[in-house]
């Protein structure tokens, strides 16, 4: 199969077309091969000639016989390897359009016969493909045959009869009739063989090569997939496996430069923010000298007051412009985190609860993703008397809902709560409001996980936070 799994750079329709012309292929060897194993069914020549009169001479010896009593008679008539004799009163029924094949036999069966004898000639399989019958396979012919095909090939006058299973019924005038038919001992084994080998082995060995061939073809669009994932949990380049196929080459290329470009572009704003948020402190500083200078003790700490909460704003917007996407993500007890951020909340004399496992893991950024939870179980804190933390761990997903006893938050102003620098509490108080930078932190995190960050108002009050976190899925060919 390294035809499909390595090797030079095929397209993906030449390796499909290749795909198709290998199942092709195979079919028809598995089949020619079943042909040359398993023996075909047996064949028996009988001269035209020969079968009237023997039909003419097993009447005849009856008809001397009469009355014909029962089937006892037929056992006086002579054994015979070819053929098999019976009494019936039931003669096989005449058909609607008789070929002429068997028109012209009949007319040389009669000819064997008394004149008025009726004569009835069924055969089996007459136009169908005889080489995958279960049953001896009877021909007629005008003169013994060295080789099957000369039979075909000589047909010139279409009196050859080749039948599955050929039955001849002539009157013994009372009522009855001599049924003479070609004799099958054979066993239906190795036909049955015949028959199945091909179907069977060549549906297995399509199933093999379609599903080989598939997994070869849709692992580049897995580990895409998996390579598009990792873009939305992680702000680094995601690198992507060599690809072989031309076409799937030039969009992995595509993807990867895409990705360079959103880095760039990231990282310069990022660079950005991060500088215009410490050059700030520069004259912060100034002025904080100056407040110093005031002789107004009310105006000396308003001042001072507005700097301290300047300073808050810049030290916000620094955490948030700080590269995340450079921590390593490693695999972290979420369960024991969350603990942790609640029992350092409630020593602090902010009431904060657990429900959940006590142990539930995923793959993340430590420091980021704590942040993120302190963020939030902050601003339950400050709006509600309790905050309760809550983890499901799903097979899909970890989900985390963060719920108060606050005011809650009106629908029309959730999405404004997620912009940065928008405090919903009407004070510019730092020590209620903050600087509008939580949420905002709170979710970039959470995207940056490939995860979401919804709002929703608690029954009957109350504000709930829903935290989800997918589990990466698993490497394509693992």
């Amino acid at each position: 199969m390294r035809l499909f799994s390595g090797g030079p750079r095929i397209g993906l329709a030449p390796r499909l077309a290749l795909q198709i012309l290998l199942v092709v292929l195979t079919i028809v060897a598995v089949e020619r091969a079943s042909r040359m194993l398993v023996p075909i069914p047996d064949v028996i020549f009988m001269d035209r000639e020969w079968l009237a009169s023997t039909v003419a001479d097993a009447r005849s010896r009856l008809v001397d016989a009469l009355p014909v009593a029962h089937a006892a008679e037929v056992g006086d008539l002579p054994a015979s390897d070819l053929l098999t004799y019976g009494l019936t009163d039931r003669p096989p029924a005449e058909p609607e359009h008789e070929p002429a094949k068997i028109a012209g036999f009949k007319r040389t069966l009669a000819a064997a016969l008394p004149p008025g004898t009726p004569i009835r000639v069924a055969a089996r399989g007459l136009h169908g493909d005889v080489g995958r019958s279960f049953h001896t396979i009877a021909v007629v012919v005008t003169g013994i045959p060295a080789r099957m095909v000369d039979v075909l090939q000589n047909d010139d006058e279409g009196t050859v009869i080749v039948s599955t299973g050929l039955e001849i019924a002539v009157g013994l005038g009372d009522g009855a009739w001599l049924t003479v038919g070609t004799r099958d001992d054979r066993s239906i084994l190795m036909p049955l063989l015949r028959n199945l080998i091909p179907p069977v082995f060549g549906i297995a060995i399509i199933l093999l090569i379609s599903y080989r061939g598939s997994r070869v073809l849709l692992r580049p669009l897995q580990q895409l997939a998996v390579a598009a994932e990792r873009l939305g949990r992680e702000r680094s380049i995601v690198p992507i496996p060599e690809m072989t196929i031309p076409e799937y080459k030039a969009i992995a290329d595509s993807f990867a430069e895409m990705q360079r470009r959103l880095k760039r572009f990231v990282d310069e704003r990022t660079q950005m923010l991060a500088a215009i948020s410490h050059d700030l402190n520069t004259p912060l500083t100034r002025l904080r000298l100056l407040a110093e200078e005031l002789d107004d003790p009310r105006q000396r700490a308003q001042v001072q007051a507005d700097i301290d909460e300047m300073k808050l704003m810049i030290r916000s917007s620094l955490a948030f412009a700080r590269d995340d996407g450079q921590e390593a993500h490693v695999v972290v007890d979420l369960a024991s985190l969350l603990i942790s951020l609640c029992d350092t909340t409630s020593d602090a004399g902010q009431p904060a609860e657990y429900r959940g496992p006590d142990h539930a893991t995923l793959p993340c950024r430590p420091v980021a993703i704590r942040r993120a939870f302190a963020n939030l179980v902050d601003n339950g804190c400050k709006y509600g008397d309790r905050v309760v933390v809550e983890l499901r761990d799903a097979p899909e997903a970890v989900e985390v809902a963060i719920s108060d006893r606050g005011p809650g938050i009106p629908e029309a102003e959730v999405e404004r709560a997620f912009a940065p620098f928008q405090r919903l509490e009407s004070s510019r108080n730092p020590a209620t409001g903050g600087t509008g930078l939580g949420l905002t932190i709170a979710r970039d995190i959470v995207h940056g996980h490939g995860g979401d960050l919804t709002l929703a108002n608690g029954a009957p009050s109350g504000l709930v936070v829903t935290v989800r976190l997918p589990k990466p899925s698993a490497a394509p060919g693992a």
